[in-house]
């Protein structure tokens, strides 16, 4: 019974199908009838397409409304005119540019002022008794007194000797001037005048440098040494040890007493103790 029930509806439903397409089959058989002898007796052909008078238009199909479409390989000009006959009206489709908004600030060019300088104050003018030559000086400055006694010390070079010139440079920044004996001299006043301090020669025979030769030279090490008595005796001796410890330092050497062994603060006291006992007992000799 349920097999038969469903044969039946599947057979009405394919009558139903059947209808609805025959009569929609013959509507369209009535509206080309309709279409055709408008077509034929009304409209012109031109160039192969139906041109029909706007009298004749109101029987046909209204159509919706067809925008055209623009390729997109068409070239970039968008003003374009369209006419299908003298009945139609022209259309353009124009596309217009974006208006560039115009600023009513107005930019002026930056002025660049004049730089001035600042003028540097002249120089004061060093006076010709306080001009120092660093390479020669006349030997009424560098009066070297044979003394008594000595505090010697030796400054050698590190792995590789003493370079003439560069020594010769560092020795006139700590204030020695080249004088008598082809040695240089600390004097009272770094501008070379004044009483020795201190000295510093080679160590080698002669003692004396060659200026004309140094610059060229290599040296293995230099002595500094203070003649006692001496008017300033303290101050020399320490003069003479900073030095040393400075030419040590930017050369990479090492500074060592008179008997060749480094030097330490105990041994720089022990000096500094002998040079003012030798200048009082000095002191108390020229007084009996």
């Amino acid at each position: 019974m349920t097999m038969e029930m469903g044969i039946g509806i599947a057979l009405v439903v394919a009558l139903v199908v059947l209808a609805k397409t025959i009569f929609d089959l013959s509507q369209q058989k009535k509206q080309q009838a309709r279409i055709e002898p408008a077509l034929t007796d009304e409209c012109t052909i031109v160039d192969g397409f139906p041109i029909i008078a706007r009298a004749s238009r109101t029987h046909l199909p209204k159509v919706g409304n067809i925008e055209p479409v623009l390729a997109a390989e068409q070239s970039t000009d968008f003003t374009q005119t369209f006419a299908a006959n003298e009945e139609l009206d022209t259309v353009k489709f124009v596309v217009e540019q974006p208006v560039v908004q115009q600023s009513n600030v107005a930019i002026l060019p930056v002025r660049h002022e004049p730089r001035i300088e600042p003028v540097a104050e002249e120089e004061e003018t060093v006076a010709d008794d306080e001009f120092i030559d660093t390479v020669a000086m006349s030997q009424s400055q560098s009066k070297v007194v044979e003394g008594q006694d000595y505090v010697v010390l030796y400054v050698t070079s590190g792995r590789v000797p003493f370079d003439g010139e560069r020594l010769l440079k560092a020795v006139s920044n700590y204030g020695l001037r080249f004088g008598e004996m082809g040695m240089f001299h600390r004097h009272e006043h770094p501008n070379g005048h004044g009483q020795v301090l201190f000295s510093m020669a080679r160590v080698d025979e002669s003692g004396a440098f060659d200026l004309e030769a140094m610059g060229s030279e290599f040296i293995n090490a230099v002595t500094l040494f203070v003649a006692l008595p001496n008017q300033q005796p303290l101050l020399a001796y320490d003069m003479m040890i900073d030095t040393a410890k400075r030419l040590a330092h930017e050369f990479c050497g090492q500074v060592l007493d008179q008997n060749q062994q480094p030097l330490n603060r105990q041994l720089t006291e022990h000096y500094r103790e002998f040079v003012m006992e030798f200048t009082r007992h000095h002191l108390m000799s020229k007084a009996v």
